[in-house]
């Protein structure tokens, strides 16, 4: 598949139908987009494509081919990230990359239509709706994109010198080259995936996930309890095979009776 990210043509291999975030991260070496919920709720994977952000941990790679790709990386010298630094919209740093690419596509659509006006809090907070900071640096983060929109960042120098930034390290949490653990790959590394039961309430008789290591997580007697209970943590050597361990992980029987007394109806297996 051939596609353009950040500027430049690459081809990479999908038959193994990854997400996006898999192609962007893990075969592109692009850490700055950072995947963290999985399911589309937090932001920090936000992508732009041809433009307009997403969630690259729901978008199936495939609908990458032949589309523009921005990363965060790809975002150097926009207002947006002077802006960052400069109010100080930032803690850890994990999730930043999100929104600045969102807050970017922002920027950059407000300009279009309304020039340096300054957009309202309510307007960005609209537009950062789908971004989660758990340092809950909001009031930075406000700031910083409502600044960047009204011209206030739009050159790199002041009076002939480099703006001055509160954190010394915002340029790198800010620009996605800052280097977090889940960022690392040294040789040997397994993926870690947790088993969950897709049942309220089972007996599981066997965990079985062949040569892949696993670990049970069930309580002594067997049983699962609610949908979601975790039943055993599997490692596999890169991210695909996980889930396909977890797949063959377990049989069950089980399932709670309706009633007191009643007879427990026969379960699935698990």
């Amino acid at each position: 598949m051939e596609f353009e990210v950040n500027g430049a043509r690459r081809e990479v291999d999908v038959d193994d139908d990854p997400a996006a975030v898999e192609v962007v991260r893990d075969r592109l070496g692009l850490t700055g987009t950072k995947l963290v919920c999985a399911g589309g709720v937090c932001g920090a994977c936000t992508i732009q494509v041809d433009g307009e952000p997403r969630v690259s941990c729901l978008t199936p790679a495939v609908a990458l081919a032949g589309r523009r790709i921005t990363t965060v990386e790809g975002l150097g010298g926009h207002p947006v990230t002077r802006a960052f630094a400069g109010e100080d919209a930032l803690q850890c740093g994990y999730c930043t990359p999100g929104f600045v690419v969102e807050a970017a596509a922002f920027h950059d659509r407000w300009r279009a239509e309304h020039g340096t006006a300054r957009p309202g809090r309510e307007q960005v907070a609209d537009a950062l709706a789908g971004h989660l900071c758990r340092c809950g640096a909001y009031e930075g983060i406000h700031s910083a994109v409502a600044a960047a929109c009204a011209g206030e960042y739009d050159e790199e120098y002041v009076d002939g010198e480099a703006r001055a930034v509160p954190r010394a390290e915002a340029p790198a949490k800010i620009d996605g080259s800052a280097r977090y653990t889940t960022d690392l790959r040294p040789e040997g590394l397994l993926e870690g995936v947790i088993i969950r039961s897709p049942h309220a309430h089972a007996h599981v008789r066997s965990l079985e996930a062949g040569d892949v290591p696993i670990v049970p997580l069930l309580p002594p007697d067997g049983v699962v309890r609610y949908v979601g209970q975790p039943v055993a943590a599997v490692a596999a050597t890169d991210r695909a095979a996980g889930p396909g361990a977890a797949a063959r992980g377990g049989r069950a029987r089980g399932g709670g009776p309706a009633a007191p007394g009643a007879p427990p109806p026969r379960p699935p297996l698990l």
